[in-house]
């Protein structure tokens, strides 16, 4: 969900705006996809369709909400007719560490009334041995601490003492991420409602970073494909203290930095705009090893231009072709396509034809190379941009292209539309599901 516009917003007003967002994202979406998922559950279970467990985990855990920051590279004319380049002065690393740690916080605000409500409600005693033996240990080491359930039982039930000890790490989560967000922002809605924590997690959401793809070439702009494999195989240090520290390089690397510096559950994908080549893919898995990043992101090219679509699938194959690659990804793939770019190029009617075709040409080369790709819809929310109703965009996709997965963008200026109420949520989910 692109929820970042430039204009006319002052930078002042940067904690009321993450705070009137997060108003219909972050309350609306765990309570409906709860009651939308008992309702497929009971559906299923009428039909027939679920018949143990483990087929019911597989079949409805497959969500992910997710949050792009877009860093969108400008091109602004001047007096002399000449662009300079300029990424978008709003999306920094530092609004990219806020929002991830003010989706924690307001994760651990979703799970901590829920915690209480279960440690109101489950007082029995009976319990495996496994769990037993788990609470008393719980209890010893932290009777100090204890102090929020002591003064009301002397004897603790075992599922109130295992359940104690989550509310109490909850807390601090919530907590620290409160210290940390409060040094840049003094405005943030707290408001406490149920979730599934299988499906949200401790940190409520994905951030996927939105990078194009001249900001990495102006840090890789003479090295070459082969140079690139060949320091990814390597493990020489890449950046030496001549390394000039222009504002572009120092802004791509503090955003590496921040995906070091935060737990990794907060992150998704890394999407590049304005990919043209395995190059631009390589260069952001290169900059992950060399800024020690843990746990690398996915790595995820956006198509947009006519030109690029048409030469995607040839930019795939090349991309599947190295050994290095294939076994990085371990035959998961995913590619996003634009829709704003290809109809300035070309018009509606002639970009649709173009990204259909796009569209089942990159699922071919994946089939073709045994890899399973997940097609990411780059969508806004006018007809230009490749909006329209849910069911249409769905139906409009190429036989045999889904295959279970499928992600799409809600445009921030249509999302209240779509999810800023419960009903209107729970209905556009439901045509996504179906």
């Amino acid at each position: 969900m692109g929820a970042y516009r430039t204009e006319g917003w002052d930078t002042k007003r940067r904690g009321s705006d993450l705070q009137s967002y997060n108003q219909f994202d972050y309350h609306a979406f765990p309570q409906t996809l709860d009651e939308l998922e008992l309702e497929f559950k009971r559906e299923a279970m009428e039909l027939g369709r679920i018949r143990d467990k483990e087929e019911d985990e597989e079949n409805y855990k497959h969500r992910e909400l997710s949050v792009l920051l877009i860093n969108y590279n400008e091109h602004h004319e001047v007096q002399n007719s000449k662009a300079k380049n300029r990424c978008n002065p709003r999306v920094t690393p530092e609004v990219t560490r806020d929002v991830c740690l003010l989706a924690r916080m307001m994760a651990a605000n979703l799970y901590y009334s829920q915690i209480e409500d279960l440690m109101s409600e489950l007082s029995m005693w009976r319990c495996s041995d496994e769990l037993h033996v788990r609470a008393d240990e719980l209890h010893r080491s932290l009777r100090r601490d204890a102090k929020h359930y002591i003064e009301f039982w002397k004897q603790i039930p075992p599922y109130r003492v295992i359940l104690g000890d989550v509310r109490d790490k909850l807390y601090q989560t919530r907590e620290r991420s409160w210290q940390l967000l409060s040094h840049g922002m003094s405005e943030i809605l707290e408001e406490a409602t149920f979730t599934n924590i299988e499906q949200f997690g401790i940190s409520l959401l994905f951030t996927s970073e939105i990078e194009i793809s001249i900001c990495h070439s102006t840090l890789f702009k003479s090295l070459l494909q082969e140079w690139l494999l060949s320091e990814l195989s390597g493990k020489r240090p890449l950046f030496g203290s001549d390394l000039p520290k222009t504002e572009e390089i120092v802004d791509v690397l503090d955003t590496f930095n921040v995906l070091v510096e935060l737990p990794a559950d907060n992150f998704g994908a890394y999407i590049i705009l304005m990919a043209t080549a395995p190059s631009d893919v390589f260069a952001v898995e290169l900059l992950q090893r060399e800024c020690h990043v843990k746990q690398p992101l996915r790595v995820v090219p956006l198509f947009e231009k006519l030109a690029d679509l048409e030469a995607a699938p040839a930019a795939l194959a090349r991309l599947f072709l190295v050994d290095w690659y294939r076994n990085q990804i371990n035959v998961k793939q995913e590619v996003m396509i634009g829709y704003l770019d290809s109809g300035k190029d070309v018009g509606c009617l002639s970009a649709a034809w173009k990204l259909y075709k796009a569209h089942e040409e990159l699922i071919n080369v994946a089939k073709k190379f045994g890899m399973k790709l997940t097609m990411f819809h780059g969508r806004g929310g006018t007809v230009g941009r490749g909006g329209g109703p849910t069911h249409l965009v769905i139906l409009s996709q190429p036989p045999e292209t889904i295959h279970g997965s499928l992600r799409v963008t809600v445009q921030g200026e249509v999302i209240e539309q779509s999810f800023g109420e419960e009903h209107l949520c729970f209905r556009t989910l439901s045509a996504f599901y179906s």
